[in-house]
């Protein structure tokens, strides 16, 4: 595995001094994530060419909204992108990944809706999937507020919230909305519990052994998890998500469509075009890589962007991606169908 990880992932460890681990039950591992956005936003630039805004649309959702302020007047209205941040759907907030939603809604341009949906394990399944609807359906009805065009909307999420915007964009297919969405970007999504990979990819589902070791997130972080499943929580990744198993955390079981997309196979032919980042050296590398081929099979507009050699939301860390931009990359992604 050493042999395999980029030179530009080895560099980001050697100024760390380690590989990033995070440990312990879920409300210290939340101080500790939250410690180390603290200090991943310490440095950032905040650019002054975007407005922010938080607002609470019910009692228990806060959404952030994120507006482009130059060469856009209120005449012109602007795509719109519903986001959701990473944390294993156990830890993060809207604060996790502000920079990185500045910059795209920047650069696109468009406005980002930032969703703060309900945590686990407080709060077990369907209550993230539950919330992202309830998003959906607000800024969908704000456009005009928004500035939005309904005919440019999209949904976008990194690590977990990248898998909650494909079973988001499921259940909107079920509910006959499917016109609603552009587009869909999910970045390094989980797809399959590892425990319920059906006999027709196992031979597929090799990067869980093989990525065994890696960076960010390891297979016995993630044994460690179904291992005390239910009484602690370990995470293996610092600023952006946790790994798939604690997904358990929420109650959902390992066959659940909503959560696991990959166990709704049959509808995946009604999906919008969509924009797929995996990342090689990641223990849920396969899960995207059979999502991509799925998708392509099922007559689905597919774009992907694999990332050779690195791990786990490796940007995070500051690791640059190949193109040197990894918000480049997905800005480039989403341009493909909301400009279209």
């Amino acid at each position: 595995m050493e042999t395999l990880i980029a030179e530009s992932w080895f560099k980001v460890e050697n100024a760390i001094g380690q590989r990033p681990q995070l440990t312990g039950d879920a409300y210290a591992m939340r101080a500790q994530y939250k410690a180390l956005d603290d200090q991943a936003n310490a440095t950032r630039v905040i650019s002054p060419n975007v407005t922010v805004e938080d607002r609470k649309i019910t009692p228990q959702l806060t959404v952030r909204i994120y507006t482009p302020t130059v060469g856009h007047a209120d005449t012109h209205p602007l795509p719109v992108g519903l986001y959701f941040h990473g944390g294993g759907l156990c830890c993060g907030d809207l604060d996790s990944e502000d920079t990185f939603c500045r910059q795209v809604a920047e650069r696109l341009p468009c406005v980002i809706v930032s969703v703060g949906y309900r945590l686990a394990p407080e709060y077990k399944a369907p209550a993230q999937l539950d919330d992202a609807v309830e998003a959906w359906n607000w800024a969908y009805m704000n456009a005009p507020a928004l500035n939005g065009n309904r005919e440019r909307y999209f949904v976008v999420g990194q690590s977990a919230g990248g898998s909650l915007v494909l079973t988001l964009m499921r259940r909107l297919i079920s509910l006959g909305r499917r016109d609603e969405v552009k587009g869909v970007a999910a970045i390094v999504p989980f797809a399959l519990h590892p425990d319920a990979v059906p006999s027709r990819y196992v031979d597929r589902y090799r990067a869980f052994e093989e990525c065994a070791d890696s960076p960010v997130s390891t297979k016995q972080t993630m044994s460690r998890f179904y291992s005390e499943f239910g009484t602690e929580f370990a995470v293996s990744l610092c600023c952006i998500s946790l790994t798939v198993a604690v997904i358990d955390a929420i109650g959902a079981q390992p066959t659940d469509p909503d959560v696991y997309i990959l166990n709704a196979e049959s509808e995946l032919h009604q999906f919008p075009p969509t924009y797929l980042a995996v990342c090689e050296i990641d223990p849920i590398r396969d899960d995207g890589l059979i999502l991509h081929d799925r998708l392509k099979a099922s007559g689905v507009p597919v774009q992907l962007e694999y990332y050779r050699g690195l791990p786990h939301v490796f940007w995070a860390f500051g690791c640059p991606a190949p193109s040197g931009e990894f918000v480049g990359d997905v800005v480039k992604g989403i341009k493909a169908f909301t400009h279209s």
